[in-house]
């Protein structure tokens, strides 16, 4: 790498880098929301049959990551490989952006 590119790789990583932490961010505040959002509504099921309101098969409601867990994972798993991400990108992006992430992530 020579020195005239260094500005440029710099200015790439550190780009890449504040707009995936800003991402981060959001994705812990969605998460951390959809979180929330889950256990009032798993909270309300409980009530609703304790009182006798609702009956629920709480096995056949286990059973729904079961099934789901595979379908995540081929599509993941079929998906374009992130060593191909990468030769796209270059290097100074994917690293700032997966620091930013990091980053944006911990303090979301």
């Amino acid at each position: 790498m020579s020195l005239e590119n260094i500005p440029s790789a710099l200015f790439t990583a550190g780009s890449g880098g504040m707009a995936s932490f800003f991402i981060g961010f959001a994705i812990k505040k969605v998460l951390k929301l959809v979180a929330i959002i889950a256990g009032l509504f798993l909270g309300a099921l409980t009530y609703l049959q304790h009182q006798g309101i609702l009956a629920i098969d709480w096995d056949k409601f286990q059973s729904i990551p079961a099934s789901t867990l595979p379908m995540i994972t081929n599509l993941i798993n079929n998906g374009e490989p992130i060593s191909s991400i990468t030769t796209y990108l270059g290097f100074p992006l994917t690293g700032g952006v997966s620091a930013g992430l990091m980053l944006g992530f911990i303090k979301g």
